[in-house]
């Protein structure tokens, strides 16, 4: 596969006081009756609380921005919650006539950075949102403990399917990168649900390390095309910034990775020619289309890009 770029998007407003810089995670949903692509995203005060807001695009052009409306639809979590220090989208999706957003929780840590774990609001219009619960609907577990989040939800074969980060330990890197910093251990994992609320996961991981490199993944994006399930995700390695990667299963449980036909890197200048992560893709009328963040893991934005 081929992306043509479109270019920068979407910057955050620093004059904004809940949305000082990043726009991380574009997370699209197609609203038909008003033709327009609506297009979560999550960004930060000055002190880095974390809080998501939305763009709409046109569905024919998504260059083009249709309303700004420049006010978060979520908010932190009350002091204790999971998510009191911050709330970025994961994926939307509809059940019996109610817009479900899952989204992911953070709460700084103080032997670790942080933990993540998946939270869920729900809208009836698809502008206010009232979170489910002040508790995750994918917690923690023996094998899971400090991060389960990310979630792309999808529903299928009459059931909910998700694919989602999973911690598995933290590590401590020194590399050119990474100056003796913790970092996160990640693989992806599979979970299914008969209401969309409460998920029964694989131990089996859906996509693994494939060497010493790599370290992790972010931001899982799946996508069923016929028979086919397509993911993108961010391939985290130790000594290069997150790139792109593409994987392709038949039974959404076991996959090939293919990502050198992800047809998408980084740029030789400008807002993602460091970095190219969190991509979300979706067809609308025959396109398709990737939302995808870039340098500095949002800070600088997402861009649209248009397959070939």
């Amino acid at each position: 596969m081929e992306w043509i770029k479109k270019g920068l998007l979407y910057c955050p407003d620093s004059n904004v006081w809940w949305s000082k810089q990043y726009a991380m995670y574009p997370t699209p949903f197609f609203i038909p009756e008003k033709n327009i692509i609506r297009v979560f995203f999550g960004t930060v005060d000055e002190n880095f609380y974390g809080r998501t807001s939305y763009i709409d695009v046109n569905a024919d052009d998504p260059s083009q921005i249709v309303n700004n409306p420049k006010n978060y639809i979520l908010d932190l979590g009350v002091k204790g919650t999971f998510d009191d220090c911050g709330v970025t989208p994961a994926s939307a999706i509809n059940i019996n006539n109610k817009l479900h957003f899952y989204y992911s929780g953070f709460c700084r840590s103080h032997m670790s950075p942080y933990h993540i774990f998946s939270g869920l609001a729900t809208s009836e219009d698809g502008e206010s949102f009232k979170k489910y619960s002040k508790v995750p609907v994918m917690d923690r577990t023996d094998l899971e403990y400090f991060d389960r989040a990310g979630q792309s939800v999808i529903f299928d074969e009459g059931i909910y399917k998700s694919w989602y980060v999973s911690g598995v330990k933290w590590e401590t890197l020194n590399t050119a990168l990474f100056k003796n910093k913790p970092m996160p251990v990640h693989i992806v994992r599979y979970a299914t649900s008969k209401d969309g609320i409460n998920w029964t996961a694989l131990e089996k991981p859906s996509i693994d390390l494939a060497n010493e490199e790599e370290f992790g993944f972010g931001r899982p994006w799946v996508w069923k095309d016929g028979e086919t399930y397509r993911m993108w995700y961010s391939i985290r390695c130790k000594n290069s910034p997150y790139r792109m990667g593409y994987a392709e299963s038949k039974n959404g449980i076991d996959w090939t990775r293919k990502d050198d036909e992800v047809g998408i890197k980084v740029s030789e200048s400008g807002w993602d020619s460091e970095m190219v992560c969190y991509g979300a893709v979706i067809k609308v009328k025959n396109k398709t289309f990737m939302f995808y963040n870039g340098n500095n893991h949002g800070a600088t934005g997402f861009g649209l890009a248009v397959l070939k």
